[in-house]
């Protein structure tokens, strides 16, 4: 479980590091990298594979997950895709009061 909340955690994070600080909370900022679908589908494929197929589980001395932990690991995720969105909001508006400050006129 440890490990799929792992990947699930980069692959959100991914999503998220699209831009440093715009916000990627739209469609339109995931349309621009045609390997971003490629690159999750692959991630999701060799999960699947680590989690469930008997030859990985033996290689990696796991067993299957049940399917009930997916829903709670895929709420964190977007927890995390959240509290990384609030974050580049905060620097953005620290960023903006930042430079108001800098513009505005000095009385001396």
């Amino acid at each position: 479980m440890a490990v799929n909340a792992l990947v699930l955690g980069q692959v959100f994070y991914l999503l998220n590091s699209r831009f440093k600080l715009d916000s990627s909370l739209s469609l339109k900022a995931h349309r621009g990298n045609r390997y971003l679908p490629l690159g999750i589908g692959a991630v999701v494929v060799l999960q699947i594979l680590f989690t469930y197929v008997s030859p990985f589980q033996a290689l990696f001395d796991t067993v299957a997950m049940p399917l009930s932990t997916w829903p709670p690991l895929f709420v964190a995720a977007v927890v995390f895709f959240l509290v990384v969105e609030v974050e580049k909001f905060i620097l953005r508006s620290f960023g903006a009061a930042r430079r108001t400050a800098t513009l505005a006129p000095s009385r001396a």
